[in-house]
């Protein structure tokens, strides 16, 4: 019983509506000038249904060959990604390997940099007796106060 009254509630109400946007002169306007456009298609369609078909055909046509790119590219894609999968711990690897090698490599520089400043720290310290005062005081380096 309830959804007998429902339903007739539902199309009084759509029909209301209707009604009420008709009194509208630019809503009336673009209605009738819709209605009659499509009657005029659905007439021409009806004497030329070829038209149809041909239309129905190029639809189908280009729907097939967007279909047929999309699956390529699809493929193209997954073969990439899997390729990429297996790739993916030759290059992790050597990423880790390369590491190694710049960390071993620093602490050899970081060494023959201790050994550099070393040496020369220990060279200025020590004085060469082998040339003349006047020449030793112009070889040493003055330091500033400021």
């Amino acid at each position: 019983m309830g959804s007998n009254k429902l339903g007739k509630f539902i199309l009084g109400g759509a029909l209301l509506g209707a009604v009420v946007s008709m009194l509208d002169r630019s809503t009336r306007q673009m209605t009738v000038t819709s209605l009659r456009t499509s009657y005029e298609k659905a007439l021409y369609y009806k004497e030329n249904p070829d038209v149809v078909k041909n239309q129905l055909q190029e639809k189908k046509d280009q729907v097939q060959t967007l279909y047929e790119q999309v699956k390529g590219d699809v493929d193209y894609i997954k073969s990439q990604v899997d390729e990429i999968k297996t790739l993916t711990p030759q290059v992790k690897e050597m990423f880790t390997d390369t590491k190694e090698a710049f960390t071993d490599s620093k602490s050899e520089y970081e060494q023959i940099i201790q050994d550099e400043s070393t040496a020369a720290s220990a060279s200025s310290a020590q004085e060469d007796t082998s040339l003349p005062p006047m020449v030793q005081k112009k070889n040493a380096v003055p330091v500033e106060n400021h």
